[in-house]
This record gives structure tokens, sequence and C-alpha cells, in this order.
């Protein structure tokens, strides 16, 4: 289904992260490549090795570091992806994102993409609620960048949308941005 296309997964030192290899190997079984990038605090969560070994390809986290290979022929990862998708996304990238800082390998990738821009987020619902975290999403959105959010009920029965949303939800809208953007 998502054959030929490309897709940059952003990975960052949120909670779930150790749930996004789940989304690689989801989305190479539909056929899609799929490139990491990793914060380093991501690498506190999950080794970057689990997501070399679900996506076949070398993943990045140094932005200084030396190529694992070199092609000359092949594009950097910001220039080949259909679509970059940061799941989860913790407010720090979302600020970073929304603010032109480019600090990172990953922030650096969004800024430089014209790939359609994806956020999952996942962080605690007081950060979620700060007004500045609300200016960053809306600036994101406003400037084309999407969001995948899932409502998520606690067992106190309240709806929260900061949460990181299942890994099917996160598929199946990541399919349908790819399907309607080839259409």
């Amino acid at each position: 289904m998502l054959k030929g296309k490309n897709i940059i997964l952003g990975v960052t030192g949120g909670s779930p992260a150790y749930k996004a290899v789940d989304i690689v190997r989801k989305l190479v079984a539909l056929h899609a490549n799929v490139d990491v990038i990793m914060t380093s605090n991501a690498t506190q969560f999950i080794a970057p090795l689990t997501f070399r070994n679900a996506s076949g390809n070398p993943v990045v986290v140094d932005q200084f570091a030396d190529p694992v290979s070199w092609n000359a022929g092949h594009k950097k990862l910001a220039d080949k992806a259909d679509l970059l998708l940061i799941a989860p996304a913790t407010a720090n990238i979302i600020g970073k994102a929304a603010n032109g800082i480019a600090d990172e390998m990953l922030s650096t990738t969004i800024l430089s993409t014209e790939a359609i821009t994806v956020f999952a987020p996942h962080m605690n619902p007081k950060m979620y609620k700060k007004p500045v975290v609300q200016r960053n999403i809306k600036t994101l959105q406003e400037d084309g960048c999407r969001f995948i959010q899932q409502e998520k009920t606690m067992p106190s029965g309240k709806t929260l949308y900061c949460m990181f949303a299942d890994i099917e939800f996160i598929i199946q809208k990541v399919t349908e941005m790819l399907v309607a953007e080839a259409q």
C-alpha cells in the first residue's frame, strides 16, 4: 500500500519512544521505506540498533557523525521524504519546530523538509495545557503541519488529547495522508 513512499520517523525522548519501533515495523510491512532519526534523549529509552533492525536502514542520532556509508546519488533524508512523522513528539520538539530552532538532526530536518510533517504528541497533561505549548501547536498547524491526536479516557474518567495515540491509529492516519497526497 505504501510501496515507493519514503517516511522519516523522528523519535524523541518521551516515555512511549519504545512504541515507535512498532510504527516502523508496520510501515515496513506496508512496503514503505523508513529512515529513523533519534534525538539523544530518545536513546535513553530505546537503542538505535532496535530501529536499524526494524527498518533495515542506518539510524541517525548525531548530525555531525560520519555517515555509515556514502552514496553520492543518495539524496539527503529531508529531500527524499514523502512524510516526516515525529512520534512521540514532546513539548520540546514542538517548541523547537514552532520557533525555528535547529540544534540537532531532527529539528534541522523538520525545518529543511518540504514533506508532509506530522506530530504525534505525548506529554504530561499539565504541559499540554500550557498556553505556550498550545501556541506552538497552533503555529505549526498554521504553517501546514499536521497532528495525530486521539482522545484517551483515563481511569478517572478525564479525557485527554496529550497522550500518545494508538499505533494502529497513527498508521491509519499516516496512510490516509500519503494516499490523499498521491491523488
